[in-house]
């Protein structure tokens, strides 16, 4: 496995258990409904009459290759496993007969990713020596124990194994402010 913990959307009735149960709580409960239609409206195919299919600019807000979900189910990030998948595609095209199907370093990013404008967000198969999130990790810390000092992992104390880490904010205070020196500075006592 690619080590991402998926859900089926379609298998969802809403109870909201797996939101409340996460522990990172990164599941969130879609109360929008982005498709609702008209009773005599509800498919829209190519055959459709052109005034009530969609506008081009309506369906461009829409990604075909994730799924759709409606009113009342639960969504998480999948880390765009249709990326994912469309870059594993290619690995097997490229290696052809060959049983070594490597996806190349650097070769998926996420749409999030994508969409930074300051490169903060980095993704990638830190088992893989030429990725660039091993580099990243590398200058967080370089051993993999415990990192850059910013560095957390949510969840890492219980054994969670998480993969997503993040670096805590930086506060920049005037020197000359009363207690200056403890501002910006992450410690245990603090939490």
């Amino acid at each position: 496995g690619d080590g991402l913990n998926a859900m089926t959307y379609n298998r969802c009735i809403g109870t909201r258990y797996c939101a409340n149960n996460c522990p990172y709580k990164a599941r969130r409960f879609n109360y929008f409904d982005y498709n609702k239609r008209s009773i005599d409206q509800l498919y829209m195919g190519p055959l459709a009459p052109a005034a009530g299919r969609a506008r081009t600019s309506e369906q461009l807000q829409k990604n075909p290759n994730v799924t759709v979900r409606m009113r009342g189910v639960i969504e998480k990030c999948t880390y765009c496993v249709q990326r994912l998948s469309a870059a594993k595609v290619a690995a097997k095209v490229a290696a052809r007969d060959s049983d070594q199907v490597l996806v190349p370093a650097n070769s998926v990013t996420t749409a999030c990713q994508d969409a930074c404008p300051s490169g903060a967000i980095v993704f990638g198969n830190w088992k893989n020596e030429k990725d660039r999130i091993t580099e990243v990790k590398g200058k967080m810390g370089g051993d993999g124990k415990d990192g850059h000092k910013r560095q957390y992992e949510l969840l890492k104390y219980v054994g969670a194994r998480p993969r997503t880490s993040y670096l805590a904010r930086i506060k920049n205070p005037n020197p000359k402010m009363p207690g200056a020196e403890k501002i910006g500075r992450v410690t245990a006592e603090m939490h």
